[in-house]
């Protein structure tokens, strides 16, 4: 179960770094379903450590958003820049 914690954190951070919020919205609508299903079919138990992974998610989403500002304020990425239609 650790593994798919630290499998969340990650995907939750590359989200953050180069995703809008609309995607954190969508990872957690996916981490809340995948939470309800395995609950259901292993328990309780289970249901808790995929709640932490749904933590994880969103915290290192925010890690992510973090790490692109500062990558933008030292000049290494591009400032997200949505365009016009």
């Amino acid at each position: 179960m650790i593994s798919v914690i630290a499998l969340h954190f990650v995907v939750g951070s590359v989200a953050g770094f180069m995703f809008a919020v609309r995607t954190l919205l969508t990872l957690v609508g996916i981490v809340l379903i995948e939470c309800v299903a395995t609950t259901m079919a292993l328990g309780f138990t289970a249901g808790l450590y995929l709640l932490a992974s749904l933590i994880a998610v969103q915290t290192s989403y925010l890690g992510g958003i973090y790490l692109r500002s500062v990558l933008e304020r030292v000049g290494i990425a591009q400032p997200y820049v949505r365009p016009q239609a």
